[in-house]
């Protein structure tokens, strides 16, 4: 998960000028050793290889480490291998006539124009094609950084396959495309804001319903001035077509607002959010932690008619995608759901409380140490260690601090009507979705070192094929497990048999 302001990484320069080709309408044919056979490749910084794109280096050390902590039916789920991106966040750069979109080179300040890209849903070439023309045909001038001047910085595509009036099969590759255009002025009222409502009236004439090819689902604006490497400003405007985005993820329809966080690869996103759902038990009660709009806490609501759904997140702007998703959910729907707008990291045991499952799905960099720290003593099971552990939430129970008080009254909450929680419980079953392996290696080694935990299945996915990036679905269980329980007996025989012999 990222926060609404994404940060790249290099200075961008326009270099390279090239023209997209044609609209894309059909996908290629995918080889059979599983290449990439992209003409962008050797200078786009997208994607890290080419061969092998169903078998990533990385996927090798994965299956080692799994098997070393007692996992025998780890899989691992490829997916498509093309045209599977439907986010792309992409510098617009270069002149009016010939202006670049695409990503930067490697090692370099420069922009690589992209058109063909074979990652990209074909529909987000065909947008980026239009755009150019637009740009070409107002005389639009691309953002320069090194003298802050122009007018069109970033654009955002966003593809949705949410239509429920074409046959499932033909949903994905007519896709429609949201496109943000981020502005280098402070907002609509500004001088230069003219030739932004120019292009995007261009856009939605010619890629909106009453064009030949309906290609556009909505043109929105986001206001930018800072010379700083942050894409998006805090300021939102919609402008043409439809102004709710929706998808649908593991049986709900997931609203997302452009200011989101948003899957790119929303088709292995789906297959790990079925996969999520078959280790919830019907009827628990779940924290959904580092939980963006919602989307996982409330499939799992939904599918599996759990009690109760906590979902945490740090980023209020989620909020308005929460409630629109929400609304969404079948009315007869028994189960408490809420969303809390606060750290996750703060005092996480109060979370923990009550909870049967716990969902993480944290940032790349992995899990708050308070948070390991708290599934730790929430897996005590002891007497003294539960009594202490007691107390600890007593304490937290007569917190008086205002700001964390505030911070667990939910800023969204929808009642159960038979309201059958239980705040006596603890957690036997915690998911762990992580997008950063490194980090992912490190937190279930300390999640496991005190036996209060055991990892019990694994799963992974490809959710950037071309790159060394792979996504971890791990289910771990509360206690020691099967084989540190073996060992601990073993241990005991041999201490009862050293008592036994003679001296």
């Amino acid at each position: 998960m990222v926060s609404p302001a994404t940060i790249v990484t290099a200075r961008l320069t326009a270099v390279m000028p090239r023209r997209a080709p044609p609209s894309v309408s059909t996908p290629p044919v995918q080889s059979n050793n599983c290449s990439l056979q992209c003409p962008h490749f050797q200078s786009c910084s997208g994607c890290t290889h080419e061969l092998n794109l169903d078998k990533p280096n990385v996927l090798t050390e994965v299956t080692k480490f799994f098997e070393k902590h007692g996992i025998k039916n780890f899989s691992f789920h490829s997916g498509n291998l093309s045209e599977w991106r439907c986010r792309a966040k992409l510098a617009v750069r270069g002149g009016p006539d010939d202006p670049l979109i695409g990503l930067y080179q490697e090692g370099t300040h420069n922009v690589v124009d992209i058109p063909q890209c074979k990652a990209h849903h074909p529909n987000i070439n065909a947008a980026v094609d239009l755009l150019k023309q637009g740009i070409s045909e107002l005389n639009i001038q691309p953002y320069d950084e090194d003298s802050g001047i122009g007018e069109l910085r970033y654009v955002q595509m966003s593809v949705t396959t949410y239509n429920t009036s074409l046959p499932y099969s033909q949903r994905y590759q007519q896709g429609k495309v949201q496109v943000s255009l981020v502005w280098n002025c402070r907002d609509e009222n500004s001088p230069n804001s003219r030739k932004l409502f120019e292009l995007s009236n261009f856009l939605w004439k010619n890629g909106g319903p009453d064009s030949v090819t309906h290609l556009i689902h909505s043109v929105w604006a986001n206001f930018q001035t800072t010379s700083t490497n942050v894409i998006f400003g805090y300021k939102w405007k919609h402008l043409e077509g439809e102004r709710e985005f929706w998808e649908h993820f593991g049986g709900i329809d997931a609203s997302i607002d452009p200011s989101s966080f948003g899957q790119a690869n929303t088709q292995a996103f789906s297959s790990l959010l079925r996969k999520l759902q078959n280790y919830v038990p019907k009827g628990s009660s779940v924290v959904d932690l580092y939980s963006g709009a919602g989307t996982i806490g409330l499939s799992v609501a939904a599918t599996r008619k759990c009690r109760s759904v906590k979902c945490v997140e740090i980023n209020k702007e989620s909020k308005a995608s929460f409630e629109k998703s929400l609304s969404r959910l079948p009315k007869n729907l028994d189960c408490t759901i809420s969303w809390h707008n606060t750290d996750a990291s703060i005092e996480p045991l109060h979370w923990l409380e009550g909870a049967d499952v716990v969902i993480v799905d944290p940032p790349r960099k992995g899990l708050h140490p308070s948070l390991i720290e708290a599934l730790h003593k929430a897996s005590l099971s002891s007497e003294k260690s539960a009594s202490k552990l007691q107390s600890q939430i007593v304490k937290a129970k007569n917190e008086k601090r205002p700001w964390i008080l505030r911070a667990r009254e939910a800023s969204v909450q929808k009642e159960s009507v038979s309201n059958l929680d239980n705040e006596e419980t603890w957690p036997e079953t915690l998911i762990y979705i992580s997008c950063g392996w490194d980090s992912f290696k490190e937190d279930c080694k300390k999640i496991v070192a005190t036996n209060g935990w055991h990892l019990e299945k694994a799963h992974a996915f490809n959710f950037f094929p071309g790159t060394q990036s792979i996504e971890v679905l791990a289910i771990f269980k509360r206690g020691p497990g099967v084989s540190q329980k073996k060992k601990k007996k073993k241990l005991a025989k041999k201490k009862l048999a050293k008592k036994k012999v003679p001296k």
